[in-house]
């Protein structure tokens, strides 16, 4: 009997992935986890923390989502799914949608997002936080273009997406305090704020100001200077300083732009490289240096109005700029009459929001200026989830999965997985959208004792064979003596 009994238990740990501290056992399959690694690029103070085990989670996210913010591994299609959560000294801390800032490495090769869905994210827990949305637009003379059959001038299509009510909205959610700093850029000097008011904290006075105020300038774009200002001086400037201070707002740089950034008239595409690349390396420090607050830092998006420039297009990573990555064969191109006529330099735009933190649109309508403004102006989340394919052949051995965000701040987390060498759980159960989620427990347990009663049997065998044979000597004996 003790024989049976210690059979049943080896079969029952072999199949659960259970094992000693500081494995942890996930539930629904043969797999166990170590206690997860944070790494961070002089960022002491923030970590990415990766969820571990069910009793966490339960004390982390909603009840309903516990499941989503366990890990699980699904041998049987091989998915891996994680969930983590930002925290700022140790509390937690919710960020925008960092989807498109995120990469995924599996055992130290990069799992690409494809059409086999082979990478995605979730965003958890949507909320309000403080912000001070800081509005750069475009004031310069090309916004007063009328450029297709609405009739509409730019100005006019911006100036109706910035008081679409879903966006007056998102600018003043009710949860929280936020305001708005509306500002235009024109010419070399510094952007001005719409009817001097540097702050505005309600939805009427913002309305009244961009009905009211917001006009066609003259001058050339100096965008890459307004982002620079906005990311810099203006964040210095008493009343903004308070906002940051006082209330705790963070500071989300919206910029807009009707084309490129444009100085002189005998601009070419590829001068604007250098200017570029300055710009770049600024907001670079102002954002990851040792020094600044991570939770005051701002947030840069872009939008542009209008159609791409550039179509297909890969920006490199990091801040040095080359007059190709920035024109492709334009380089020579005056900008003036020249490469304006293309489009939007959604190179530029797009470099610019990834260095920032945020997110680059590029909109031709009232309708789609609306949606990148409510995109911009979005709730932040308190967790996300990850889940990823791989060859189910490359689960079957200990494996690392690492979580790499790399456009608001640079941070990683590691967990590394052991999957038992003996057993797989029972394959998870497809979802609509392709996934599979763990296996319900009745499911689990029906698959489950055909095999733990299989080692009891097999443990109860040798006793059984030991008393036969002992049995048929016996008789053997006995027939001798006889």
């Amino acid at each position: 009997m003790t024989g049976m009994l210690r059979s049943f238990w080896v079969a029952a740990l072999l199949l659960t992935g259970c094992a000693p501290s500081p494995l942890v056992a996930l539930p629904s399959t043969s797999t166990r986890v170590a206690a997860p690694q944070s790494a961070n690029e002089g960022q002491q103070e923030l970590v990415m923390h990766i969820f571990a085990d069910r009793d966490e989670c339960m004390g982390a996210v909603d009840a309903k989502d516990v499941d989503f913010c366990t890990p699980f591994v699904d041998r049987a299609t091989g998915q891996v799914r994680v969930a983590f959560q930002m925290r700022v000294d140790g509390e937690k801390w919710a960020i925008p949608n960092a989807e498109d800032g995120i990469e995924i490495f599996h055992k130290k090769h990069e799992v690409k997002a494809g059409g086999m869905k082979d990478f995605q994210v979730f965003a958890h827990d949507p909320q309000r936080s403080p912000q001070l949305f800081v509005l750069l637009i475009d004031g310069s003379g090309s916004m007063a273009i009328v450029d297709d059959a609405s009739g509409k001038t730019r100005m006019e299509k911006l100036k109706s997406a910035l008081l679409d009510r879903d966006v007056v909205e998102a600018f003043f959610p009710s949860e929280t305090s936020t305001a708005v700093v509306p500002l235009v850029f024109a010419g070399a000097g510094q952007p001005a704020p719409l009817g001097g008011k540097w702050v505005v904290t309600n939805k009427k006075e913002y309305r009244q100001l961009i009905r009211d105020q917001l006009q066609v300038g003259a001058g050339y774009t100096y965008l890459y200077n307004a982002v620079d200002y906005g990311t810099s001086t203006l964040l210095e400037q008493p009343e903004i300083r308070a906002a940051i201070d006082n209330k705790k707002m963070q500071p989300t740089l919206i910029a807009l732009t009707d084309g490129f950034n444009n100085e002189r008239p005998d601009d070419t595409c590829g001068s604007n490289a250098p200017r570029l690349e300055a710009l770049l390396k600024k907001l670079d420090a102002v954002r990851r240096g040792e020094t600044v607050n991570i939770t005051s830092r701002p947030v840069v998006y872009t939008v542009g109005l209008g159609i791409k420039a550039w179509r297909n297009l890969q920006i490199p990573d990091g801040t040095d700029v080359r007059p190709r990555d920035l024109c492709r064969a334009t380089a020579d191109q005056m900008i003036n009459g020249g490469v304006e006529n293309r489009g939007v330099d959604n190179a530029a735009l797009g470099w610019i929001a990834r260095t920032g933190g945020g997110g680059s649109f590029v909109k031709r309508d009232a309708e789609g200026l609306a949606a990148a403004f409510k995109a911009a102006a979005a709730a932040r989340y308190g967790w996300f989830e990850v889940r990823y394919k791989v060859d189910p052949y490359y689960l079957r051995r200990t494996f690392e999965t690492k979580v790499r965000l790399t456009s608001l701040f640079r941070t990683e987390a590691t967990i590394q997985f052991y999957p038992s060498g003996w057993f797989d759980a029972p394959p998870g159960e497809a979802d609509a959208d392709g996934w599979t989620r763990p296996p319900s427990f009745l499911r689990s347990l029906s698959l489950v004792m055909p095999a733990l009663a299989l080692f009891a049997t097999l443990g109860y065998l040798p006793s059984a064979w030991f008393n036969i044979k002992r049995a048929l000597f016996s008789r053997m004996v006995r027939r001798k003596k006889g």
